[in-house]
């Protein structure tokens, strides 16, 4: 184990490989203080590590003996450019390809709400303390708020140089907005997506009435999730890198991850039908409030304006809004149908730190050469 003093009455310690059930009692406990959304949570947290990780570090922050911060990094070791060895730390994640395909959103450090601004910065200096030069740590997919650059500057200089490696913005319909100005969800959006929405059940509704069905048991839940796959890879394709039901560690991961969490409520699957006619399967997770959307695996047909995802997402937003819940997060990735929804968004990115090297400053001058040539182009 490796203590830091990082900052004021925050103390910070690296261990490898903690015992899980100690760790799973640190982090649910941590959980109570912290609020965390399902991505940080032991729902998710402890399926990752049973299915995935073998090898993990540690990074606790404790103020006055209590656990005020939580994070999980795996370590892989490569090689840059000049064929120089250096160690990349990935919070949350495992650096594949493959096995990030699960794909986490909102990632950051569990932290105990009322220092969460103090910790968070502990544990980032704790960080940049520990990285030898030319490491890196990837942070992500994450809000901005737990993007800390600040941590990572001194006065004259800066101790870790960020790169940008993925973003996108994540979308959100904030149902309370919508309830507090006494309109109804269709009165919200576009003339052209009340248009669309409007015909399209019209259409559905010539075969019957549309029916939500929403998994009542795990066993249920888990045939919904085996379902989704046919109609995923039928639109997503079955290539590495394309439908997640076609990786194996994929699958597992999330077979153990409804097993794990159904009884608590927050995993919800859907199954959308009409006169026989399956419309979708739709993977939501429902934690303090909000509904995350997740996947969606939706029967298309050759009438263009048939629109299952629409509909589908329509319904189970009225729905979302009936029971009660503040927000309706279809997370990141740009998609029309998100747009059509969405009353607000905010930016997500995975960001790599660098500590400062030779290497780099020439990688970094390349990278700008590059894009100057291109530009002129």
């Amino acid at each position: 184990m490796d203590a830091i003093n990082a900052s004021e009455n925050i103390e910070c310690e690296w261990s490898h490989n903690p015992c899980r059930e100690l760790l799973r009692l640190r982090w649910q406990a941590l959980e109570k203080e912290a609020k965390p959304n399902p991505f940080t949570s032991w729902c998710w947290i402890g399926p990752w590590l049973h299915t995935m990780v073998n090898d993990c570090w540690l990074l606790t922050a404790s103020s006055n003996d209590q656990i005020v911060g939580l994070a999980l990094f795996t370590k892989r070791q490569k090689k840059n450019w000049l064929g120089q060895n250096y160690d990349h730390y990935f919070l949350h994640r495992l650096g594949n390809q493959t096995a990030d395909q699960i794909w986490i959103e909102y990632n950051d450090f569990l932290l105990e709400g009322s220092k969460a601004a103090q910790v968070r910065e502990a544990m980032f200096q704790a960080i940049q303390s520990r990285l030898q030069p030319r490491d890196c740590v990837s942070i992500g997919a994450s809000r901005q708020a737990a993007m800390f650059h600040g941590a990572f500057k001194a006065d004259t200089a800066p101790l870790m140089l960020p790169l940008t490696v993925w973003e996108s913005p994540s979308y959100q319909v904030d149902l309370q907005c919508i309830q507090s100005k006494h309109r109804s969800l269709m009165e919200s959006l576009s003339k052209s997506a009340r248009k669309q929405i409007r015909r399209s059940i019209k259409k559905y509704e010539c075969c019957g009435t549309i029916k939500i069905e929403t998994a009542e048991t795990c066993e249920k839940a888990l045939n919904l999730f085996d379902q989704a796959k046919h109609n995923h890879i039928k639109r997503w394709g079955s290539e590495p890198g394309q439908s997640g039901f076609a990786n194996p560690i994929f699958v597992q991961f999330h077979q153990a991850f409804i097993r794990n969490n159904f009884a608590s409520g927050l995993i919800q699957i859907h199954s959308l039908s009409v006169g026989g006619y399956d419309i979708g399967i739709i993977y939501n997770f429902h934690c303090n409030g909000v509904v995350y959307f997740y996947l969606s695996s939706l029967s298309y047909n050759d009438d263009p304006q048939l629109k299952p995802g629409l509909v589908a997402h329509y319904l189970l937003i009225e729905e979302a809004l009936r029971g009660g819940m503040k927000v309706y997060d279809f997370m990141g990735g740009e998609a029309r149908y998100k747009q059509t929804f969405a009353n607000c968004q905010h930016p997500l990115a995975i960001i790599e730190y660098h500590k400062p090297h030779f290497a780099l400053s020439l990688q970094n001058m390349a990278r700008s050469a590059k894009r100057l040539i291109a530009q002129s182009n």
